[in-house]
């Protein structure tokens, strides 16, 4: 496991045995035959915590990468977040509909959101991180600041975040964006960065 030291003021876990969607905030476990997704501590975190969660797919259905996946009322805004593979949805985790406080908890474990079977053909390492590389583009990001409490307040001084690794492989991280949606117009987009911590 990798420990980030200062996120948000915060340490952040990264689990070693799974990639990683850094522009969504998802993880993807292959667990041979499907895989499992979803929602990392850091994502938790730049959302304030999640109050609601709403899937837009069901077990049976195809996905394309990129298309709604599950959508989140936070305590602030709401978030469309995105598949970052395509592939047939075999499972959805209705538990996290009931209990939205299992994201704070165990966002590694019981809070996934999907199991799916990716295309075949297609390899997810292509278009995701490996932990190191997603540890190494938090540890960049303004979320490291010195005072990085009020974070549209931080606009100098360098990363304070610290990585302890273990032993991970590396391959090229991969793209994607946040989705975004302000609660009072439902439109406009919202980055990440204009969430307050979570308490």
């Amino acid at each position: 496991m990798i420990l980030l030291h200062g996120f948000y003021g915060q340490t952040v876990e990264i689990e070693e045995d799974r990639l990683y969607d850094a522009a969504e905030e998802l993880w993807v476990l292959d667990l041979g035959d499907r895989v499992r997704i979803g929602v990392t501590k850091v994502g938790v975190l730049l959302m304030g915590g999640i109050e609601s969660t709403e899937f837009f797919v069901e077990p049976g259905d195809e996905i394309a990468e990129g298309a709604d996946l599950v959508f989140f009322e936070t305590f602030k805004a709401v978030r469309y977040v995105l598949s970052p593979l395509s592939g047939e949805v075999l499972s959805v985790n209705d538990t996290v509909i009931d209990d939205p406080e299992l994201f704070d908890d165990d966002p590694y474990g019981d809070a996934w959101l999907v199991e799916m079977r990716p295309v075949t053909g297609v390899s997810s390492e292509s278009s995701l991180s490996s932990p190191r590389d997603y540890a190494e583009a938090l540890e960049r990001s303004e979320h490291c600041a010195e005072g990085s409490e009020v974070l549209l307040e931080v606009k100098k001084g360098s990363p304070t975040c610290r990585s302890l690794y273990g032993g991970i492989r590396g391959n090229e991280p991969g793209e994607g964006s946040l989705s975004w949606k302000d609660d009072a117009s439902g439109d406009g987009a919202r980055p990440p960065d204009e969430e307050d911590p979570a308490d």
